[in-house]
């Protein structure tokens, strides 16, 4: 039997259903199907956007290895105890029990209470729970609110492996919380409401945070109102904690006395004046003031943020845990406004940040 020949009017003809060509050549059902997954599973654009979403999950992936394993290996440790937690539930413990509140101590003793009696008086019910359940309840609040400094969770991924802020994790301190709350403030809206309802309460424990009540106040007049009443209700609190204890509040005062005199040499501790603790805060206070009129003089939301939190009456260099958060606050709008250029260099070097959340996706 003849076969008819084609003429080159006739159209091409048709490949068997559920395959398809390539180069000229059929392909086989799976190599597709096959192909469709991978586009689902890597949803990238270009070269450079294939290799950025390769690079982001690779160090992604190989980060969450590690700090999994860092916690299995504290964990097995008594569940892993935080230092500076054990000193709030001690605090609690203490008043529970009748003993002292505050003891003479230097700037590494374990246990050691530094804070207004008003804060022991408000976590009194903790001193019921066993230690490691509060250790634990603290810790993942710190890590929440390093997933709000970091604006995602990849980057909080990210940035908990670095030792200054595994340290904060670790610790179980409040600078993580009092970065979130810092953030908090510097917002709009109901956000900011919030943390400026609680940013007294920082101010009373860090004393560097007040730096911020003063540039809300200059370059956001919304927020005078919230400020006021926020800083009338720890006023009132404070007041109310020293007609139940004024005992209290004279031993809290008094270790201002010894702790002007404190020896501010420990690790990761640094001091412009060492061997006075008193001074060397004066000192961070007054700077930190000086950088505060900068930022209110050219708004700048971000020197605010740097100066409340750096200064704190122990400087040490976990403190750098709380920078997490200039990425959302100043560094990602920088960062973004700089790959519009839309040149080679730009796409190349952000696209793994795209991947990583650090950066919106472009239309």
């Amino acid at each position: 039997m003849k076969h008819a020949r084609l003429s080159p009017n006739d159209p091409p003809a048709q490949a068997p259903r559920g395959s398809a060509t390539r180069g000229g050549h059929s392909e086989h059902p799976l190599a597709v199907w096959g192909r469709s997954l991978v586009r689902r599973l890597v949803p990238t654009r270009s070269k450079a956007d294939t290799v950025g979403f390769l690079v982001a999950w690779f160090v992604l992936i190989a980060i969450a290895v590690q700090l999994a394993a860092v916690v299995v290996d504290n964990m097995s440790y008594h569940w892993w105890p935080a230092y500076d937690t054990n000193a709030y539930w001690l605090a609690a413990r203490h008043l529970l029990d009748g003993d002292e509140l505050y003891t003479q101590a230097q700037i590494w003793t374990a246990g050691a209470y530094k804070y207004p009696p008003v804060y022991a008086q408000l976590v009194l019910p903790i001193g019921f729970a066993p230690e490691g359940i509060v250790d634990w309840i603290w810790r993942i609040v710190g890590v929440l609110c390093l997933r709000y400094l970091a604006g995602s969770w990849k980057l909080a991924v990210l940035a908990a492996i670095q030792w200054p802020v595994f340290a904060e994790i670790g610790f179980g301190n409040v600078t993580l919380q009092l970065g979130a709350v810092l953030l908090m403030c510097l917002c709009r809206g109901r956000v900011a409401t919030a943390g400026i309802y609680l940013l007294p309460w920082f101010a009373g424990m860090k004393f560097g945070p007040a730096l911020l009540i003063p540039y809300l106040w200059m370059t956001r007049p919304e927020t005078r109102r919230p400020l006021a009443i926020s800083c009338a209700v720890f006023a009132a609190a404070c007041l109310a904690s020293f007609a139940v204890a004024p005992g209290l509040w004279s031993d809290y005062l008094g270790t201002f006395g010894w702790e002007a005199q404190s020896q501010m040499q420990a690790m990761y501790v640094y001091a412009i004046v060492p061997n006075q603790g008193g001074l060397d805060l004066a000192i961070r206070l007054a700077l930190g003031a000086l950088v505060i009129l900068v930022a209110i003089r050219w708004r700048l939301d971000w020197l605010a943020f740097v100066a409340a939190t750096a200064t704190m009456p122990i400087f040490s260099l976990t403190r750098l845990a709380v920078l997490v958060g200039l990425w959302p606050l100043w560094l990602r709008q920088v960062v973004d406004r700089w790959r519009t250029r839309d040149g080679r260099l730009e796409r190349w070097a952000t696209a793994p940040l795209v991947h990583l959340d650090m950066l919106p996706r472009r239309n």
